[in-house]
């Protein structure tokens, strides 16, 4: 593969005296400093500076070695072992091949003069660019940051431009299945050593920690202002089939299942109806360790406080059970020719009294939710044994009942269960 460096100033592809080249060259043999043919863009040879030994690279500065022998895989007689290499431009591999740089039609404008800066473009379709740090290679004494590659981008014009710090696109042609996978971005690690730590909310640096991906606001060396949010899913033209997904065995189970996703006390599962505010949220106040559970199951739902063997709410195809049933929300509406006041309790159970004698008369208790079937409503005169508050009729959101032989104040108790 050629190294070709644009000059703007001559139009021809040559290494200008303008880029910096350290002198770790090798030196050259009488017969490399023969200048070459006119014709022949290999090698050129320029003088000029202080070690009158600037090469122009060419055609023949790829490493000669013998892999298989185990060689070096840098020949140290080729004209590209430098130590320092400076450019204002450059193109590599196929961004050079004959002035054509296809990834113009997939990244449209990436072609125009004073765009892009470096191509590093694969002549053999695999890698395209190579980018590693080793800590063993630093020699400092203290802890520093050993980062194999950055992208800056700094928001301070006062145009209206667009920021990206990194941008990956991947791109499907029409018509083309020959791939079997297209990932924009993969991040992996692989841990020989000891087993990782576990994190949590609380504990997000424990020692040794392996952390496939960090995204945080502020870069945690001053004062900074709140960012809007670490993570967009958008349909920009198409929609994905799946949001965020988890692989089977993908995160370790701990006591009975696995934490896939952390949140401290009061963070929130939001929904919103409408921009600006959350019409329904899931979240939990909680602080104590095994505060409570849900757990859905083949065949039900279960919904269990605090450590009790026994579940406050079980859900299943033909049954729903609870060790106890708390009537909530406001009580119902009672109506008929026998007036009552003095209601309390939740909207299915509660007492009341009469306002009046009612020797024989009817009320009907309205319920706000709708039954599937109808509502059986059972109720007790608190202070007359021998009056009677019997149903006789109901429908899906209300129960009809006689009455007989109440007084006034006489003080009632009722529940009601729909079906």
């Amino acid at each position: 593969m050629g190294f070709w460096f644009f000059d703007a100033a001559t139009k021809i592809l040559k290494l200008s005296a303008g880029i910096a080249m350290a002198a770790s060259l090798a030196p050259l043999s009488a017969k490399e400093s023969q200048a070459p043919d006119a014709d022949t863009p290999a090698v050129r040879l320029a003088k000029g500076g202080t070690a009158d030994r600037i090469a122009i690279l060419g055609e023949q500065v790829y490493p000669r070695a013998d892999l298989a022998a185990g060689d070096t895989r840098f020949d140290p007689a080729s004209t590209l072992l430098v130590n320092a290499l400076g450019a204002k431009s450059g193109m590599f591999g196929a961004a050079a091949r004959d002035g054509v740089t296809w990834a113009n039609a997939y990244v449209p404008g990436t072609d125009r003069s004073g765009v892009v800066q470096l191509y590093s473009l694969s002549t053999t379709g695999n890698y395209g660019a190579f980018f590693g740090a080793r800590s063993s290679d630093n020699p400092s004494g203290q802890a520093e940051n050993v980062i194999g590659s950055i992208d800056l981008v700094v928001a301070d014009s006062a145009q209206p431009h667009l920021h990206w710090a990194h941008y990956s696109e991947g791109y499907v042609p029409a018509g083309k299945r020959g791939y079997r996978l297209l990932i924009n971005d993969e991040n992996s690690i692989q841990n020989d050593s000891d087993p990782a730590p576990s994190a949590d909310p609380y504990n997000v640096n424990p020692q040794h920690l392996l952390n496939n991906l960090r995204v945080d606001c502020g870069i945690g060396m001053q004062s900074a202002n709140s960012c809007t949010n670490p993570l967009s899913i958008l349909n920009n033209g198409a929609s994905y089939r799946v949001g965020i997904l988890f692989g089977d065995r993908s995160i370790d189970v701990v006591n009975g299942a696995a934490n896939a996703v952390a949140l401290p006390s009061a963070y929130a599962l939001s929904w919103f109806g409408q921009a600006g505010n959350p019409s329904w949220r899931i979240y939990a106040q909680a602080r104590h360790a095994n505060a409570g559970r849900v757990v859905m199951t083949d065949a039900a739902m279960t919904v269990a406080v605090g450590d009790a063997a026994t579940p406050g709410l079980q859900v299943a195809q033909n049954f729903v059970a609870t060790p106890a049933v708390i009537a909530s929300g406001a009580p119902p509406a009672i109506s008929g020719n026998c007036p009552v006041t003095g209601q309390r309790g939740g909207s299915t159970a509660g007492v009341f009294a009469f306002a009046a004698d009612c020797p024989a008369g009817r009320i009907t208790i309205h319920i706000a939710a709708a039954a599937p079937t109808g509502w059986a409503c059972f109720a007790s005169n608190l202070d007359k044994t021998v009056s009677v508050v019997r149903e006789t009729a109901f429908d899906q959101t209300s129960a009809t009942m006689d009455v007989s032989n109440a007084e006034s104040t006489d003080s009632v108790v009722f529940s009601c269960n729909g079906f």
